[in-house]
């Protein structure tokens, strides 16, 4: 990856996206949700950079070391509940850019980690399903990021059988090895919230500053 990748036409039969962090502005929310419930279980909040790194992870794995995962979900969840809409957005462009890889005919998806409850409530607050022919949550794949079990799940509900075909689009590290570990093609969004020399680092095979600099950046195969 150059300073310039985002310059590169990469060819590409289907786009995929993560969620939280990449088309949803919703890590503040999520950060401090987490915050909440490690407060609850521990008495203390650990540092804002460990929080973030395990955001993009399936929820019980977000609480290394801790004896009851799932309880510290339920407290999560519960937190949360109720604040999609007033606590999230979408991010600038996110709907100029999937109408436009949509006029270009690239068949896109979403691959979350998000449990599909919580997926849903975001798609039914900021009205952007309609734009994806496949919509995965967690309970879609027998495993999860930076496996590559969720893209080749979601190859898989496309019929594409060669996964360099398709582009993985995200905020964290664990899109970018998800998409590395399936064989599929990498983006990172500009607007990460996460430490972006790391990500850099990663070598994506696109880096993205604006949303439109993605269609941009594309050639239908």
């Amino acid at each position: 990856m150059t300073e310039n990748s985002k310059l590169k036409k990469i060819e590409v039969e289907a786009v995929l996206f993560d969620m939280d962090g990449t088309l949803i502005d919703s890590i503040g929310l999520i950060v401090a949700g987490h915050e909440h419930t490690w407060e609850e279980f521990t008495g203390s909040v650990p540092p804002r950079e460990l929080i973030l790194s395990q955001i993009g992870k399936p929820l019980q794995d977000s609480y290394p070391g801790m004896e009851d995962p799932f309880k510290m979900v339920d407290v999560y969840r519960s937190w949360c509940e109720g604040k999609t809409d007033t606590h999230t957005g979408l991010y600038l462009g996110v709907v100029p850019m999937l109408e436009e890889l949509r006029r270009m005919n690239f068949r896109l998806g979403l691959v979350t980690s998000r449990f599909r409850e919580g997926m849903d409530d975001c798609m039914r607050v900021h009205g952007i399903d309609h734009y994806f022919e496949i919509l995965l949550s967690q309970e879609d794949s027998p495993g999860h990021k930076p496996g590559p079990e969720p893209l080749q799940a979601a190859a898989e509900r496309l019929s594409i059988k060669d996964l360099s075909r398709i582009l993985y689009v995200g905020d964290s590290e664990h899109d970018v090895k998800s998409a590395f570990a399936a064989g599929c093609k990498s983006a990172v969004v500009g607007w990460t919230s996460m430490d972006k020399e790391e990500l850099r680092a990663l070598g994506p095979d696109l880096w993205i500053d604006e949303a439109m600099d993605l269609p941009r950046s594309l050639s239908l195969i």
